[in-house]
């Protein structure tokens, strides 16, 4: 037998197999109908309790070795986050200039040197901001729960570097912000993509960077953040 031949045996005793677990006896010769776009209904139209996002979330991006803390007010984030940066002994943080953020984290009680990414800076000093910042400090637009995702718009005021540079990323969000699938997400950006009103460009950041793509050797903060901590403010 040929390594072509061989190859070919190989490929179609992978699509029996996989033929056997769907229920057939053999292989479709043609592609099956499909009638629907997207995630199936089953998935789409699925019912979650009210405190489910959040307890989904926390417990997801825990399992990442991600934090989670959940506080009632704007005072409360505020100290969450200058307890942390006490923890980490950070000297220094960048902040996107968010009106959410500014509305609810009072940087001039975190007891670090403080900056804001925002218009009025030029690009590279901003960057070497990010570069030499102990900690990148965001606002959430969209939490996903079922898998401990943020999503991250970006923008003038709110560039990637700030939480993809800095040692550590923290993420603030209100719980109302918080949505159970990755679905109910893209339904609302398609309903933005209609309105025009789409970001220069989103993130999706679940739990720290993490790669194991030399020797299956998993390797933590090689491509970003070691860690991804998160402040939900129970609004």
């Amino acid at each position: 037998m040929t390594d072509i031949q061989e190859d070919l045996s190989q490929e179609n005793m992978f699509l029996q197999t996989v033929a056997n677990a769907l229920g057939r006896k053999t292989v479709l010769a043609e592609l099956p109908e499909r009638q629907e776009a997207g995630p199936p209904a089953f998935w789409r139209e699925q019912k979650f309790e009210e405190d489910q996002p959040l307890a989904l979330f926390k417990s997801n991006l825990e399992a990442l070795t991600g934090r989670v803390a959940i506080v009632r007010n704007g005072a409360e984030a505020t100290n969450q986050i200058k307890l942390w940066l006490k923890v980490l002994n950070a000297k220094s943080a960048i902040l996107w200039d968010h009106a959410k953020l500014r509305e609810y984290i009072d940087s001039t009680r975190l007891g670090v040197k403080t900056a804001f990414w925002n218009r009025d800076t030029s690009r590279r000093e901003l960057i070497e901001l990010a570069e030499q910042a102990d900690v990148g400090i965001t606002w959430v637009n969209y939490a996903i729960g079922y898998t401990g995702t943020v999503a991250l718009f970006n923008g003038e005021n709110s560039g990637r570097s700030v939480s993809l540079l800095p040692p550590t990323h923290i993420a603030v969000m209100n719980r109302s912000d918080i949505v159970p699938t990755m679905s109910t997400v893209m339904r609302i950006l398609l309903e933005r993509r209609g309105q025009g009103a789409l970001p220069s460009a989103i993130d999706f950041i679940t739990g720290p960077s993490r790669t194991s793509d030399i020797e299956m050797d998993l390797s933590i903060g090689v491509h970003g953040p070691f860690r991804m901590w998160a402040v939900v403010i129970d609004d």
